[in-house]
């Protein structure tokens, strides 16, 4: 997933396909007071006069020890004074237990572009029915949001917000399965019960339905989890371990292996407890 900001944000694309889009609920007491400081520090009142080091020193005593996210879908983006308000609803997503491939395929296609995705299934007799995946127009969560993004001042504005203060990036695109499997549920994974590889000669056929398996199969072998991993970052580790499948990998690839697997843990937050 990746941080949606104000350089990023495409009104046009996002009215269009509607994606669903992940909101950490943590920070948005944090921007509050940080476009508390900006409009007050604009208005030339009190804020704008407080050194930046004391209210860094309140925002950090502020910042949450956790994030918490929620699953939201635009609805509307309007103008707003120095920049724009994206409007959102809280969206309850059931997209079921990712039995396969072509199942957690369908789900990404589904959270990238909900409308996109119902028209192409309803134009096609062969197509993927994405089970599961709720109508978003008859969602029953009511839970509203408005995330602001600040845009250019205007040249005639006198004000100064150091930078330092700038609210911090809250939404999030392109979203995965693995990022809804982390986020949204916890980590929990049932293919690989939470340990984030699998051997794909001992889950009695599970692997082969996501195209895990390897060339040879023998047990205690740690391939990636293509579930709560990632099928593209699956298919990137597969090369490695039929490579070395016999044969113990020389010290520099094994560690090379090491450093991508765990950076991919933290990408994905499994590192955060």
């Amino acid at each position: 997933m990746h941080l949606l900001t104000s350089a990023t944000l495409q009104p046009d694309l996002l009215a269009k396909k509607k994606p669903i889009l992940l909101l950490d609920t943590s920070l948005l007491p944090i921007r509050s007071l940080i476009r508390y400081v900006a409009a007050d520090a604009f208005a030339g009142g009190a804020a704008g006069k407080l050194p930046t080091e004391i209210w860094l020193n309140i925002i950090e005593h502020a910042r949450p020890e956790k994030p918490q996210h929620v699953a939201v879908q635009p609805t509307a983006i309007v103008p707003w004074k120095y920049g724009s308000m994206l409007h959102c609803r809280a969206v309850d997503l059931d997209l079921g237990t990712f039995d396969d491939k072509a199942h957690v395929e369908a789900a990404e296609r589904w959270l990238q572009s909900p409308h996109t995705y119902d028209q192409e299934q309803r134009e096609s007799e062969n197509g993927i029915i994405f089970r599961g995946a709720k109508d978003t127009k008859n969602n029953n969560n009511t839970t509203t949001y408005r995330i602001f993004f600040p845009g250019v001042l205007p040249a005639s504005s006198s004000a100064s917000v150091p930078a330092a203060l700038s609210a911090p990036d809250c939404l999030f695109t392109a979203i995965t399965v693995p990022d809804v499997i982390s986020w949204l549920q916890d980590g929990r994974c049932w293919l690989c019960q939470g340990k984030r590889g699998i051997c794909p000669g001992c889950t009695m056929g599970k692997a082969q339905k996501f195209d895990a398996h390897l060339v040879a199969l023998r047990c205690g072998v740690p391939l990636a989890c293509p579930l709560c991993m990632g099928l593209e970052f699956m298919f990137q580790d597969k090369p490695f371990l039929e490579k070395y499948f016999w044969d113990e990998p020389p010290p520099d690839e094994k560690a090379a292996r090491d450093a991508q697997l765990r950076a991919r843990w933290g990408e994905l937050g499994y590192l955060r407890d």
